[in-house]
């Protein structure tokens, strides 16, 4: 996936995502919004044609990259956890 950095200041972080991956954007901005340290998480799609997808963060006491990849790890924990649970059903349907 390539993501492309946009803008970076101490506080301010633009992502530029992929087309087709704004399906990430929702849990994502959603998760952000709940972290202490967040001033401002949001998506922007545009054009679905002519514009990429974009993530703008803010944040305070903490650099927006590193609330970032928190919230990511989060984010996979817990897809993980999801896809866990639901072979562990599918297997006893199976059975």
């Amino acid at each position: 996936m390539e993501i492309r950095v946009v803008e970076k200041e101490h506080d301010v972080l633009r992502l530029e995502l992929p087309r087709g991956e704004e399906t990430l954007l929702i849990p994502l901005v959603e998760m952000l919004q709940a972290e202490e340290k967040v001033v401002e998480a949001r998506y922007y799609l545009g054009h679905p044609l002519l514009d990429r997808p974009t993530l703008y963060l803010k944040t305070k006491g903490e650099k927006p990259q590193q609330v970032l990849k928190r919230v990511l790890k989060d984010l996979s924990d817990v897809y993980s956890d999801a896809l866990a649970t639901f072979d562990k059903k599918a297997e006893k349907i199976r059975s």
